[in-house]
Order: structure tokens, then sequence, then C-alpha cells
């Protein structure tokens, strides 16, 4: 499969197919791994997305990043357009529904500057062996990556939905570790 809409589908029914209990598993074996990585224990700074039903869970990370006294982001995208800002949490609870039903920051907490350095936790459908992405299609994480070069992306994926290689264009941005239930793909 070439086409990312196909690809899409595919990785998208192979996550909801997922029996609970291998995803709870896995989902923990992730958290534990990248919880792991010096580049986590030593970032001060630490950008997550909030996990819907069909990714990778981040509440077990996001929640430990912030009792480890990080300043922990998440994502608030644009009512228009496909922009996306990170704002400053100190608790899921303050989180409210958002764009697309997910889980988002209030606008008014305090933005990620880009001037710091920064670990960013990427959402994926599906990430290859170099590093690229198939994610939801909208290239949030995309231009955000290409704004911020102080940002280190890190992806976490199930391994049941690696691939050996993906369709990319040349505004596709790669993650540095890819992190599944199994190991740490470094690219």
């Amino acid at each position: 499969m070439t086409d990312k809409k196909a690809l899409r589908q595919h990785f998208k029914l192979v996550r909801l197919q997922m029996p609970d209990k291998k995803r709870n598993t896995a989902d923990r074996n992730i958290a534990r791994l990248i919880l792991s990585l010096d580049e986590y224990k030593f970032c001060e700074n630490f950008l997550c997305y909030v996990s819907s039903r069909i990714e990778v869970s981040t509440l077990e990370i996001i929640n430990k990043a912030i009792s480890d006294g990080k300043s922990v982001y998440a994502p608030r995208c644009a009512e228009s357009g496909n922009a996306m800002t990170f704002h400053r949490i100190t608790s899921i609870e303050t989180l409210n529904e958002g764009r697309y039903g997910i889980l988002e920051p209030d606008v008014n907490a305090p933005v990620y500057n880009p001037k710091y350095t920064a670990l960013c936790v990427v959402p994926a459908l599906s990430y290859d062996l170099c590093g690229y992405r198939l994610g939801f299609g909208k290239g949030y994480y995309d231009r955000f990556l290409s704004e911020n070069s102080n940002v280190l992306p890190i992806g976490i994926c199930y391994e049941c939905c690696m691939s050996e290689s993906l369709p990319y264009d040349s505004y596709d941005k790669k993650a540095k570790l890819v992190v599944t239930e199994k190991t740490i793909y470094d690219m």
C-alpha cells in the first residue's frame, strides 16, 4: 500500500481491533521506555499530545512528567486553519474538549517559547524505519516541527503499526527516535 488514505484506514483498523489488554500493556511499556530515555530525563520542557482512543495513550507519561517537575505543554489547534500551539499544563484535569473532540489546554495558558529546547512526543498512525510518520493528514506536527528547530521529535507507535517504509513528501519531518512497546528505534 502506498496511498496515504488507504494506509490511514488500514492502521486505524489495526488499532481499533487491538484487544484492550494488549493495548493497555503496550501503552504501559511505551510509557516506561519513554520515561527511561536520557532525552526525557534531562529535558526541562516536555511537549506531548493528549491521546485519543485510537492513539498510544500518553496520560501516564504526561502525569509523570508533571510530577517530575518538567514544564509540560499540550497542543491546541487553532479554531480555523491548521495552526497548532503548545500551552503549559499542570494537570490533566485542566484540559477541555477542543477541536476534533481532543482534550486541549486553555487558550490563555502560557505558550511554549521556541527559544527553549524541548522534547516533543509526536503522534502517528504508523512510523517507518527511517523515522517518517503517517499522521492523520492535517499537517499540524510537520508545520510545528518546521517552525521550531529547538524541538527534538520522538515518535511513539505500536509495534504492529511500524512499517518498513512509508510514502513521504519533502515537507514531512522525521522523528529522531521512535518508541514502541518492544524497542527504541534510533533514527
